[in-house]
């Protein structure tokens, strides 16, 4: 019994220590920049992905999901949205549509695109 505990203690340990998500790019842009009018991009990458979140690094908040009934699914924060479609296995691109600039300063926001145990971060600028 033992040596059963010290296994199990040794392979809970080992879980613990390693990541489950890890960060690649999956074929999109580092960075996507918009001029302080706003303005409506299409973004594609390489690798499809299951879901696309917007997350403000510094406040530490995050965009809400709404759906339509043709399975379109929006992520909405403060200034930004991002559009996609329900995962087929085809999702290798998005819409990010950003609202006009009217604070006088440059803003920044973050997306995020889950493919399975991998994700990619995609920065968003917005000049003022």
């Amino acid at each position: 019994m033992r040596k059963i505990l010290i296994g199990l203690s040794i392979c809970l340990l080992s879980f613990l220590c390693t990541s489950c998500f890890k960060e690649v790019d999956l074929g999109f842009p580092d960075t996507v920049t918009f001029p302080g009018e706003g303005g409506v991009e299409t973004i594609t990458g390489n690798t499809a992905y299951t879901h696309a979140e917007i997350h403000d690094y510094k406040t530490g908040e995050s965009g809400e999901v709404h759906k339509t009934e043709d399975g379109t699914f929006y992520n909405v924060h403060r200034w930004l949205k991002v559009e996609y479609k329900a995962y087929d296995g085809n999702n290798k691109d998005f819409i990010i549509h950003a609202e006009p600039n009217t604070t006088g300063k440059s803003r920044t926001l973050y997306i995020e695109l889950y493919s399975g145990p991998e994700y990619a971060t995609v920065k968003v600028v917005q000049d003022k």
